[in-house]
């Protein structure tokens, strides 16, 4: 099994890099909950939308991007690809996974936008060109082939409590709170706050943050945002506390981060 969750991993970073696509899967809870522990880690990168306009639009509407993906696993009844756009007007390619014969997830191919002429679609970090059915009627595919089978040998088991709010949080940690995950997990504040700490050496909050500074990398890279701007849209309510976790994290500012990103990419070209 270590075999085929190494290879999805590979084929997951060359589409996103090499390809220069955004790539993400996503499934419900209980079928993320079926995957070994060693592959969660490496999979919750790719089980998020990185489009710059995704990252600022989670920050205020994350329960509609929620509701979105269950929509989709719905009206996935069939082994095709389809395109929509979601309730924020990015555009998506969409491919199914099964198990059992049952639509349990998808690979989605995101970050294009709705109109042609959108002419803010630069400053939302979007592509501004149609969706390569083509090409990712080729790619895509394989992806889904490896997915169920690694499924297919996935037997059922015990929720893993830890791996579903990894999951929930690698989503929605702009603004989450211990009283959000009690609810949403049913358990207590103080149960979720032992076990987390246990399982990832940290507080929810820290591991928050530490989501929200990636967030914030990819606007600096990808937008021409303030630092302000930036910092509300990825859920920090004070500008000074964002540049401070930003400094700590990096250990430079988010100015000098936008800076060496330039540098490098204008050194490429």
């Amino acid at each position: 099994m270590k075999k085929i969750t190494q290879k999805i991993l590979s084929y997951l970073d060359y589409l996103n890099k090499d390809c220069n696509l955004y790539v993400s899967v996503h499934f419900d809870a209980k079928t993320f909950s079926l995957f070994p522990d060693y592959f969660v880690t490496g999979i919750l990168p790719y089980n998020i939308h990185r489009a710059s306009y995704c990252v600022k639009v989670k920050t205020k509407e994350h329960y509609k991007c929620l509701q979105n993906q269950k929509n989709i696993i719905k009206k996935s009844r069939c082994d095709e690809s389809f395109c929509h756009c979601c309730h924020a007007g990015v555009c998506e390619y969409i491919y199914p996974i099964f198990k059992d014969k049952k639509c349990v997830g998808f690979v989605a191919v995101s970050g294009y936008a709705k109109e042609k002429n959108d002419n803010d679609y630069k400053k939302k970090g979007l592509k501004n060109e149609k969706i390569p059915t083509v090409l990712l009627d080729k790619i895509i595919p394989p992806l889904s082939v490896m997915f169920e089978e690694l499924l297919s040998g996935c037997r059922a088991t015990v929720m893993n409590e830890n791996s579903l709010i990894l999951q929930y949080l690698g989503e929605y940690h702009s603004k989450v709170t211990l009283g959000d995950l009690s609810e949403k997990f049913s358990r207590s504040k103080s149960h979720i706050s032992h076990m987390f700490k246990k399982e990832n050496g940290m507080s929810v909050r820290a591991y928050c943050n530490i989501l929200k500074i990636n967030d914030a990398k990819n606007l600096l890279e990808n937008t021409d945002l303030s630092v302000s701007d930036i910092a509300y849209d990825t859920g920090f309510e004070d500008v000074s506390y964002f540049v401070y976790m930003f400094r700590k994290e990096t250990g430079i500012t988010p100015l000098q981060y936008r800076k060496q990103v330039e540098l490098i990419t204008n050194t490429r070209t």
